[in-house]
């Protein structure tokens, strides 16, 4: 395992794509050729109070249906999932607990923060919440959020805002869903193309 932001599941269950959240706290990242062409910013409040601003990617799964959006600077990274109930369009994307948010009903997403504090990593996934989407004329992703996140190992809660803005979806490799790209059953159907993705 690397040390890094992860997007990527280490391991997955029964259709569930957030096993990258809880692999947060333990620094575990997969290889990916995207380019940084958008920006997210994120302010936290709690236990630190802290920001972050940084090129951001995004990234459609087809495997698993959902698009990750990930900014990294440093030691520190910042990721949001959403779980569109089609394609992803415009609208409001309720924040829930990265275990349910796939199986619950869509639309959905996950939020999760990471950092090095003067002693320790500090790993937060969001439980309460909205993701609010807007598409621009261009076909990109811009959009807003605001969360309540609790420690992934022991802490104080924390509350969290931010933006993100000139995301162009690309396609993940196959690997998004825990599978090595040799592995044909992780390859998306012919027909599971990045959705609304401008040529």
């Amino acid at each position: 395992m690397r040390r890094g932001w992860p997007l990527r599941a280490v391991e997955w269950q029964a259709g569930l794509a957030s096993a990258w959240l809880v692999a947060a706290a333990l620094g575990c990242h997969a290889e990916s050729g995207a380019a940084a062409e958008g920006r997210l910013s994120i302010r936290w409040l709690g236990p630190d109070t802290a920001a972050l601003s940084a090129p951001a990617v995004a990234e459609w799964c087809a495997s698993l249906h959902l698009l990750e959006v990930r900014a990294i600077a440093g030691d520190t990274g910042a990721g949001i999932v959403l779980y569109p109930s089609d394609s992803i369009g415009p609208g409001v994307y309720p924040v829930r607990r990265p275990e349910g948010a796939d199986s619950a009903q869509r639309p959905s997403a996950a939020v999760a923060l990471r950092w090095f504090s003067k002693t320790t990593i500090m790993g937060y996934q969001a439980d309460t919440g909205r993701v609010t989407v807007e598409r621009t004329p261009d076909g990109r992703l811009a959009g807003r959020f605001g969360v309540g996140a609790r420690p992934l190992v022991t802490g104080a809660r924390l509350t969290a805002s931010g933006t993100f803005e000139d995301l162009r979806i690309v396609t993940a490799p196959v690997t998004c869903a825990g599978r090595q790209a040799g592995d044909t059953a992780a390859r998306a159907r012919p027909d599971e193309a990045a959705p609304d993705t401008p040529d």
